[in-house]
């Protein structure tokens, strides 16, 4: 079955009351496009982009307006930028697993204390 924006809203939602985000914002949504950012710190944000249509799904780690990590749902095959060389596209079978939005960004807050040592 596929999921809804209303769904995808519910859980972002959800995500949002998690300790390590201290905003969130809806910056889009329609009946089938959602794009919203869960901030961390004002200029560190994961900034997620659903669009069931198409499908497509895009969640990226941004730091002060660039992408440092991300992982995507793009032509029905899951792609992720490493924290390492986030303008590459990994090529592997984790790569290739798909990714819910929570798993997303408890993956990018692991970057963000332990390789940035940020929080």
């Amino acid at each position: 079955m596929k999921e809804s924006i209303e769904e995808i809203f519910r859980n972002l939602e959800e995500i949002s009351q998690f300790d390590i985000v201290i905003e969130s914002e809806i910056i889009e949504k329609t009946k089938s496009i959602i794009k919203a950012r869960l901030h961390f710190l004002k200029e560190l944000f994961v900034q997620i982009y659903v669009n069931i249509k198409k499908p497509k799904k895009s969640y990226a780690l941004i730091l002060n307006d660039r992408r440092i990590f991300g992982q995507d749902y793009i032509f029905g095959q899951w792609h992720f930028h490493p924290f390492e060389s986030p303008d590459e596209h990994a090529k592997s079978k984790i790569a290739e697993e798909a990714v819910t939005i929570e798993e997303f960004v408890e993956r990018a807050f692991v970057i963000v204390s332990e390789k940035l040592k940020i929080i």
